[in-house]
């Protein structure tokens, strides 16, 4: 199983690689799209997120949860994260 911590890192470092905002600006509650995140990034982002842990990860995680934190209770609640 996956560690949250792991998760929420690895996010903040996609989100600074993909849109060049500062790490410092990615919170567990700013919302994806205020980051500049959208729909098409966030479907590469779950594929991303899949291959770099080698675990399935539903696309559609990113577009049903609009912040870090929510994204990491439901993979924790899908038993995808500790």
């Amino acid at each position: 199983m996956l560690k949250a911590d792991a998760v929420r890192a690895w996010i903040t470092e996609f989100l600074v690689s993909l849109l060049g905002v500062e790490a410092a600006t990615i919170k567990g509650d700013a919302r994806f799209h205020n980051l500049g995140l959208d729909s098409v990034d966030a479907v590469v982002m779950a594929g991303a997120l899949e291959e770099h842990f080698g675990t399935e990860i539903e696309a559609t995680l990113f577009l049903r949860n609009s912040t870090i934190d929510e994204l990491l209770a439901d993979l924790k609640a899908n038993g995808i994260i500790a």
